[in-house]
């Protein structure tokens, strides 16, 4: 094979331009400029079309078609490895296209720069267009993603042959494992069907088939996909996708690739204007650059561009900040158009992290700015067109451009920023609402202004994706509520402090104050109690539910069975009980028992134990349904004697100060007993033992609960 990357046509083998006669296209090209410009450079199916459609561009078409299955990936994958499917790719254009000789000598030659070439040039025959194409290797992408690669084009003159007339058809199939193949001698593709023959127009189709484990993007993606890497605004210029797996009555079958729209933040967008295209300029003097109200910028801040070697590289466009983060890659940062076609997109043009407002900045900062001397006189764009070579003299000076626009777009963004954060807060929180409904009454007005200003201060103080998380959300609007009464205390407090003579007015106020401080604290933590205990009845009610499970809520939230009852963890001393009640236990009776506070979390706890008004309390919860049994019993009884024999012993007297008496509680829907074990069961009942059903416990809790609540809904509607 060739190692110089070109196609041309062999001496023994060239191309006829006349029908029905035999002819061979001959490729030469090396297999390592396959790989590196086709496979490595475009591995997305957008990416691809997007060269394709660049090539219709190219050929002065008004209308190019994309028809393809969309939504799905176009090969199988099964047991690790891949099976091609019956779908194809189409490109489809009306352009000027290629008559045999014509795709001999130019499309199966890679890497000749067309704006170099006389018979072509730099701009397009029909339209005068500025032409996308420069490297010449874009038509290699296709094998990035597909095998095969069938190419369809009618063009040149028109023909009269006979009765017949038209342009010549060239009409060709690549296999890139044909190219691929390990061997010295050139690559002739195979001759397709309509090859010699007339069509009626112009134009050229581009067929993929035998394609890789890629996905195909969605009617709407691809739509904003190829609208973000085509900056061209057109009369004459249409790009149509169609969705192959669809029939036409469907109202995602077809589309037409609009404008990449993004919805800009108010007062963010700052404008460069001036002609078009973009060249290398001897003055700034058609360029201005625009801040948010239309007025034109300082040039000591920046301009609409920058200089170098005395002339001016003009900038077209705008930036501005996203009303919403980024959603995707496809509106992150600021996209760089040269000829109509993306040549890169920047978050912050490489500006180095830990700068002000650099969350923000990173998160919302958007934009669409032209620069066609990105490869006027020099090519300062990466051969994959994902980036530019900021390296270069020029590239480093359209960085500092860039960074000084950052800087500058982030300075005047930083109020617009704050409100919009403030305003989303209050509409995802309801933070109106939820002041309304906290302190509803005439005389707490200045209760609500004053958590009104709280909230206020505190959403704009917020990063988007904060905002994302709405549990959090809520959780900031229940601060806002608590801190408004205490801060209305405060203020009332200072007052006092103020005044010569603190008058009765004022005291009543600051017992007021207090009051629905207190009432608002209080009210907000039985609301979340009783939402736990809500979750407790689902998770009662789940078969899977394990017992030990229940035993770590009863032990992180004790309450559920006393409202008064704290966690044993607040109590070193009761943790010390608890660990010599479970050496002499083993001691005496050979067995192990866990009073654990889950410090091995892998041990199945026996009981859960708190320290109340002097006595011990331990608590057993077994499933929902579940019955004690004999043996159940014997197990705590077995306790009833240990603890009894433990608090007796000398050695454990110092224990009574914090434990004179114990009580068992067990949690169960039912207790069947016989014999002795019923009688003993008897004998302890409503004493040292209580028995609580769950539908009893959850009632009994709720209750409780629920009674505090209204009553501190009640007081604070009458304060």
């Amino acid at each position: 094979m060739s190692t110089d990357a070109t196609l041309s046509t062999s001496q023994d083998s060239s191309p006829l331009s006349s029908a029905g006669k035999s002819r061979k296209y001959t490729m030469v090209i090396s297999r390592m400029t396959v790989d590196k410009l086709g496979v490595k450079l475009y591995d997305r199916v957008y990416a691809v079309i997007a060269e394709l459609i660049s090539n219709s561009y190219d050929a002065d078409a008004t209308v190019v078609t994309v028809t393809a299955p969309m939504g799905q990936y176009l090969a199988i994958k099964k047991d690790g490895k891949i099976a091609f499917k019956e779908v194809t790719i189409e490109v489809c254009d009306n352009g000027i296209g290629m008559e045999p000789d014509e795709l001999q000598n130019f499309y199966l030659v890679v890497g000749a720069e067309r704006r170099n070439d006389p018979k072509r040039g730099d701009r397009t025959k029909k339209f005068q267009r500025a032409v996308m194409g420069r490297k010449g290797v874009g038509k290699l992408a296709p094998f990035g993603v597909c095998r095969i690669v069938e190419i369809i084009s009618s063009g040149g003159s028109l023909i009269t042959e006979g009765d017949a007339h038209g342009y010549r058809t060239a009409h060709i199939i690549l296999d890139k494992d044909g190219i691929m193949s390990d061997t010295p001698k050139n690559y002739y593709p195979d001759i397709g069907s309509e090859d010699g023959k007339l069509a009626d127009k112009t134009g050229t189709k581009i067929i993929l088939r035998d394609f890789y484990y890629k996905r195909m993007s969605d009617i709407k993606e691809l739509s904003r996909q190829l609208a973000q890497r085509f900056g061209i605004l057109s009369s004459n210029w249409s790009i149509q996708l169609i969705d192959a797996s669809k029939t036409s009555s469907d109202p995602e079958y077809s589309t037409t690739v609009g404008k990449f729209a993004i919805d800009i933040m108010k007062n963010s967008k700052i404008t460069f204007d001036g002609n078009q295209p973009t060249h290398i300029a001897q003055n700034n003097s058609s360029y201005i650059a625009k801040g948010p109200d239309g007025t034109g910028i300082p040039n000591d801040k920046f301009e609409a561009g920058f200089w170098y070697n005395l002339q001016f590289y003009p900038i077209v466009g705008w930036m501005a900040y996203a009303k919403e983060s980024y959603k995707d890659e496809l509106m992150a940062g600021v996209r760089i158009y040269c000829r109509g076609k993306i040549a890169a997109q920047t978050l912050v043009f490489n500006r180095k992290a830990g700068f002000t407002g650099e969350h923000s900045i990173r998160s919302y900062l958007v934009g669409e700015i032209y620069a066609d001397w990105l490869d006027e006189s020099e090519d300062l764009i990466q051969t994959d067109r994902r980036d530019i070579l900021w390296s270069h003299e020029i590239g480093e000076l359209f960085q500092d451009w860039g960074q000084k626009a950052v800087v500058y777009i982030g300075l005047i963004t930083r109020d617009p920023m704050r409100k919009q954060m403030q305003q989303q807060f209050f509409e995802i929180g309801k933070v109106r609402e939820r002041i309304q409904e906290a302190f509803p009454t005439e005389s707490q007005k200045v209760l609500r202004e004053t958590a009104t200003d709280i909230a206020t201060l505190m959403g704009k103080s917020l990063r988007g994706d904060e905002l994302s998380d709405e549990k959090a959300v809520g959780d900031l609007v229940d601060l806002c509520i608590l801190l408004a009464p205490i801060q209305d205390l405060d203020k009332r407090l200072q007052e006092a402090a103020d005044a010569d003579l603190t008058t009765l007015p004022i005291i009543n106020g600051i017992l007021k104050s207090a009051r629905i401080a207190e009432l608002v604290t209080f009210g907000r933590q039985i609301q979340k109690r009783i939402e736990i205990i809500d979750n407790l009845e689902l998770l009662k009610d789940t078969d899977e539910t394990d017992e030990s499970e229940l035993q770590k809520l009863i032990e992180e939230a004790p309450w559920l069975i006393n409202p008064q009852w704290r966690p044993i963890t607040a109590n070193q001393r009761l943790s010390t009980l608890k660990r010599e009640f479970e050496k002499y236990y083993h001691e005496a009776t050979g067995l192990d028992v866990n009073l654990s506070d889950f410090t091995q979390p892998t041990k199945r706890p026996d009981f859960v134990a708190f320290s109340q008004d002097g006595a011990l309390q331990l608590i057993e919860i077994k499933r929902p349904k579940h019955t004690i049994d004999n043996t159940e019993w014997d197990r705590v009884q077995t306790y009833f004697d240990q603890l009894e024999a433990f608090f007796a012993n000398q050695k454990h007297k110092d224990f009574k100060s914090i434990a004179n008496c114990f009580y068992i509680t067990l949690v169960c829907d039912g207790v069947d007993l016989t014999g002795s074990q019923k009688k003993a069961f008897e004998s302890y009942n409503g004493l040292n033992l209580t028995v609580l059903d769950w539908s009893a416990f959850l009632l009994r809790t709720k209750t409780t609960h629920q009674e505090f609540l209204e009553e501190a809904e009640r007081l604070k509607g009458v304060s």
